[in-house]
């Protein structure tokens, strides 16, 4: 289970920052539709990891993808600054989300 967790959180990074442009960075905090792509290339390249590893069911692609939306729209849009979180310590709640995920991914 540790190999697949690492496998799935490098992948995360891959699919949330390099394969994130900076159209998609800059725009997904205002258009929804643009953040729902964004968050479905996330979701989807997870998803066929989970495929591969035999996995994946039907709640975790929803899960990942309902979820990065959700916190995606969080972190881009600012709506952590109404907390008084930093910059720096939203991105470390952002991705600290995103691996909880990625344990229940593992149930």
């Amino acid at each position: 289970m540790l190999k697949i967790l690492f496998i799935l959180y490098v992948a995360n990074l891959i699919l949330d920052y390099p394969l994130q442009n900076d159209f998609l960075a800059i725009n997904k905090a205002k258009n929804n539709y643009i953040l729902y792509v964004h968050s479905m290339i996330w979701a989807g390249g997870l998803s066929i990891i989970l495929m591969y590893f035999g996995i994946f069911m039907w709640w975790k692609f929803v899960m990942l993808l309902v979820g990065h939306i959700l916190i995606d729209a969080w972190k881009s849009r600012g709506w952590y600054k109404k907390l008084n979180i930093s910059d720096w310590n939203s991105l470390y709640i952002d991705q600290g989300l995103h691996i909880i995920q990625l344990l229940l991914c593992l149930i």
